[in-house]
């Protein structure tokens, strides 16, 4: 046992133990884990105490578990280790339980490579016939219960509200019923007015939520990229014209990722690589449907995701998937706390028909953008358009004068700072100019 003296001292009170192995269980990849966990002051055992009070689980050994069970120890998974880092604090164990797969006769029954005999030869599906058969079934088993792409059916146009419903699906009326008691809701608190808007290319690197290296991508990959291909292809459907339609929605969605590290960004390539279904851009365009986060700060592509009616999602969302070896459901994962106008836009977006446009800044007077303004004028102006406001090229026909402006203004027009438009859009609602006066 050692306790490190250096860094932090948030875990200062538990004694972990680990026992981490790859999806193969050929592979014992606990040291990661346990350096972090030595970083945040706590006291990791080389074996198994009962003074032990955390147990750091992933496809170890069936017996830590039930010593783990028997002495009322927490078994947490490998995120919650990277969670406690990222938010410095000792976060709740029974947000990240450990995972077992002991009901799971093919995965239970698999041998731990430090308990086999050194000269065993070793098991492939390609020389073992028993082997194979596990594995084929175990890709059935992978076949996602979800489709990645639903199916989009035909609408008819609600005038009163300006929103579009599908009569043929309760989906439908059930999320037009949240959308109404969203909508009413939207008043609540928002983040702070101060949040930083990070520029579309000169903002430096910001650290992620999960700050995860290869190693975790290869523990949640199990090394087999083979395997997930073939599941996704086992997954086709028999019904020629669906796939044909499917594969053709797949080519046109794209992914964008935001508060991210390069590493970060990395594992997201890697992950939608894997998974196929998306195109990793940028920035926010007319493509995207998707905007994933390493953090809750409201950023360029968070507030035009926001504004074209994407699913604004947690990194965690990347990392779940990957586990399953498919495309999660997204609700649970969506940043909707911090970001509560992202589930409204989107189910306003989802609800259309052909291309939606907000209407938030639509009775405004005409808008003119600076030139100094910041994030640049080029993006200020796709925000207010996107969310239907008017954007005129001079100062002289406008009503409102957006960002810093020296200049001799027509009488009447008033000169905002740009966080207005930034909190309109957050809020999802005009607001009051006197806040936000620059004269």
């Amino acid at each position: 046992m050692a306790r490190s003296n250096e860094g932090s001292s948030i875990l200062k009170d538990v004694v972990a133990y680990v026992d981490v192995w790859s999806s193969s269980k050929t592979e014992n990849i606990s040291k990661p884990f346990i350096d972090e966990l030595k970083e945040m002051g706590a006291e990791v055992s080389k074996t198994f105490k009962k003074h032990v009070t955390h147990v750091v689980f992933k496809d170890g050994h069936q017996s830590t578990w039930n010593k783990a069970r028997k002495i009322g120890a927490k078994l947490v998974s490998v995120l919650w280790v990277d969670r406690c880092k990222e938010e410095a604090k000792l976060v709740d164990e029974e947000l990240f339980p450990g995972q077992n797969d002991e009901a799971n006769r093919l995965i239970k029954k698999r041998t731990h490579r430090c308990m086999q005999p050194k000269d065993s030869a070793e098991k492939t599906p390609e020389n073992n016939i028993r082997m194979k058969k596990k594995l084929d079934k175990m890709i059935k088993d992978l076949a996602p219960q979800y489709p990645l792409f639903p199916d989009v059916s035909p609408y008819i146009i609600d005038q009163e509200n300006g929103i579009v419903y599908s009569p043929s699906l309760k989906r439908s009326d059930s999320m037009a019923r949240r959308l109404k008691e969203m909508r009413e809701k939207r008043d609540s608190p928002s983040p702070p007015a101060s949040q930083e808007v990070e520029a579309a290319s000169s903002s430096p690197a910001v650290k992620p939520c999960f700050g995860f290296s290869p190693t975790i991508l290869k523990l949640l990959g199990g090394g087999s990229q083979q395997t997930v291909a073939a599941g996704r292809a086992g997954n086709t459907s028999a019904d020629e014209a669906s796939r044909m339609k499917m594969e053709q929605s797949k080519a046109t969605r794209t992914l964008v990722t935001t508060s991210m590290s390069t590493d970060t960004q990395k594992t997201v390539t890697e992950v939608v690589k894997l998974l196929g279904g998306f195109s990793v851009v940028d920035l926010v365009c007319e493509t995207t449907t998707h905007v994933v986060s390493g953090g809750q700060r409201r950023t360029l592509n968070v507030l035009l995701g926001i504004a074209r009616g994407c699913w604004v999602l947690s990194f965690e969302w990347m990392l779940r998937s990957l586990e399953q070896r498919r495309w999660l459901p997204e609700e649970p994962y969506e940043l909707s706390e911090s970001f509560p106008a992202a589930p409204i836009c989107r189910l306003q977006q989802h609800l259309s028909a052909g291309e939606h446009q907000q209407d938030l800044f639509h009775l405004q007077p005409a808008i003119f953008v600076s030139q100094q303004s910041q994030p640049p004028p080029d993006s200020l102006v796709e925000l207010i358009q996107l969310c239907g406001g008017t954007v005129c090229k001079t100062v002289r026909q406008a009503g409102l004068c957006v960002g810093p402006y020296s200049g001799r203004r027509p009488e009447g027009c008033r000169n905002l700072s740009e966080q207005w438009v930034l909190d309109c859009i957050t809020q999802l609602k005009p607001l009051s100019y006197e806040n936000y006066n620059l004269e």
